[in-house]
Formats: C-alpha cells, sequence, structure tokens
C-alpha cells in the first residue's frame, strides 16, 4: 500500500503533538527541578551508595608561583534520604590518600622544597557525618563547633545544550589552636538528556574540584618567611560512581591494605551516623 506525502507528514505531526503532550519541557530553572538534578548528580534520589572520587595534583602556591608537592587520590562516601521539607539528609566519611606525582603510588615521605623539612604525609579518615541540603541547596554539618566562620552552598545549574553544570562552594575558616583555613569549588557536569528523567535515581556525573587551603603541620612551612604568603592549591577530576568496584585499582589497592572494612560494607560505616 502507498503512503502519500501528505498522508506521512499528517502522521508525523500527530505523533509529534501526543510527545509534546505526554512530555511538556522541562522547567530547568524551577527550584524542584534544581534540588532534584542536584541530588541526581552529587547523590542519588534513593538510599544507594553513591562516591565521589577525585584525584590530581596539589601545588604550593608561594608569591604567586605554583610549585608541583604531590597528589591526591580520594573517595567521598555518602547515602542520601530525602526530607519532608524537599531538601535531603546524607550520611559522608572520606578516604584520602597522598601520592607521588611520579608513579602514581602512595608518597611516604614529603619534602618542603622552601624548607628542606620533611614528613610522612597523612592518610585521611574523616566521619561518618551528617548533613543537611537545605531545600535552597544551602549545605549545613551537623554538630559544627563553635566559631567557625564561613558557607557552603550550590549555584544554580547551567545548561547549554546537553551540558547541564552545577557548581558547589564552601569557605571556612576554623579557629584556634587549628587556625586553619580551606576553601573549595566543585563542579559537577552531567547529560541534560539523562537528566531530563525525573524517575532516573543516578545520573552519570564528571566531577572537577578546586581546592585552596592553607598549611597543614606535616607541609613544614611553620615558621618560614613565605607561609603568610602562601597556600595549597589543587586541580583534581573524577566522577561520582555508586559502587567500590567502579574506584580505580590502585585506590582499591591501598584500601583493601589500610581500611578494609570500607570496601566489606561502606553503608554500614555511614550507617554508625544514622540517628
Amino acid at each position: 500500500m502507498m503512503i502519500s506525502r501528505r498522508t506521512a507528514l499528517g502522521v508525523l505531526g500527530a505523533a509529534s503533538a501526543s510527545l509534546a503532550h505526554a512530555a511538556p519541557a522541562l522547567d530547568w530553572q524551577a527550584p524542584d527541578t534544581q534540588m532534584r538534578m542536584l541530588l541526581q548528580m552529587r547523590g542519588a534520589l534513593d538510599e544507594r551508595l553513591v562516591i565521589s572520587f577525585l584525584e590530581g595534583p596539589y601545588y604550593g602556591v608561594v608569591d604567586s608561583l605554583l610549585t608541583p608537592l604531590y597528589g591526591l587520590s580520594a573517595g567521598l562516601f555518602r547515602q542520601y534520604f530525602a526530607r519532608e521539607d524537599g531538601g535531603a539528609d546524607y550520611l559522608n566519611f572520606e578516604l584520602v590518600y597522598v601520592t607521588d606525582l611520579e608513579t602514581g603510588e602512595l608518597l611516604k615521605t614529603f619534602k618542603n622544597p622552601w624548607t628542606g623539612r620533611t614528613a610522612a604525609p597523612p592518610q585521611t579518615r574523616l566521619g561518618p557525618s551528617r548533613l543537611t541540603i537545605t531545600p535552597d541547596r544551602e549545605i549545613i554539618i551537623q554538630g559544627m563547633p563553635p566559631g567557625v566562620k564561613g558557607y557552603h552552598r550550590c549555584r544554580p545549574a547551567r545548561v547549554v545544550g546537553d551540558d547541564v553544570w552545577i557548581t558547589e562552594e564552601s569557605s571556612a575558616f576554623i579557629p584556634a589552636p587549628a587556625n586553619f583555613a580551606f576553601n573549595e569549588v566543585l563542579t559537577y557536569r552531567a547529560s541534560a538528556k539523562d537528566l531530563a528523567d525525573p524517575a532516573a535515581p543516578h545520573v552519570p556525573t564528571d566531577i572537577h574540584f578546586t581546592p585552596v587551603i592553607g598549611w597543614r603541620p606535616w607541609h613544614g612551612m611553620a615558621g618560614h618567611q613565605a607561609e603568610k604568603r602562601s597556600h595549597i592549591m589543587g586541580d583534581c577530576a573524577g566522577r561520582v560512581v555508586t559502587s567500590v568496584n567502579d574506584l580505580p585499582a590502585p585506590y582499591l589497592r591501598w584500601t583493601e591494605e589500610f581500611h578494609p572494612d570500607v570496601l566489606r560494607d561502606p553503608l554500614a560505616i555511614l550507617n554508625a551516623r544514622k540517628g
């Protein structure tokens, strides 16, 4: 049977109208859409495990000049829970390794290029802690010690073609005896096509991470004349995954050696702070 051009165009037009009626254009800037996208990218709409994995070089910035120092390999393990107010609570713990920039293996000894002091870099394991994302995308750490100044927030999503970016900003100064400042900017990127499905609990997401922090005691900068006019800056990239099996092989190898409980049951570690 032959179908005329007019008939074919009519069928296509009717199908298009039907699809448009069934799936209206998404309002990317609506507050509930912004919150849902943040959770789909940074976490999940359900209570599954999500892990933000990041790695990259850290630099000493002295007199505005960059000096490569070491690498960082970090995993942020999280579980999210919906709130009645439209926000979310989440549990978080972090496991971070310092690495050699040349070999990619764990850095055994760090030598400060300005002072010549040496130290064994720490493995950092923080948490678990409990945090809240408010409906306006402010992030609140429960049990924050008094005297800490700063903010932690997520900016509205930017949508360009199929790219959706969300930027997370945090800045804090921890008073004496720590006297430690840190600033972090994370940018999450995902596909607009993936995010357009409101039923997708999590979508593939890339991360770029830029920390700017003060010197820690193990850096060996204390008392040096450049200490007050310098800082540490990182340039890391990674992705959000939903299984420990998706983490890089070296990170898994180090964790199996030093923190095997993390690989056995990360949700059990997180749920130690569920109450």
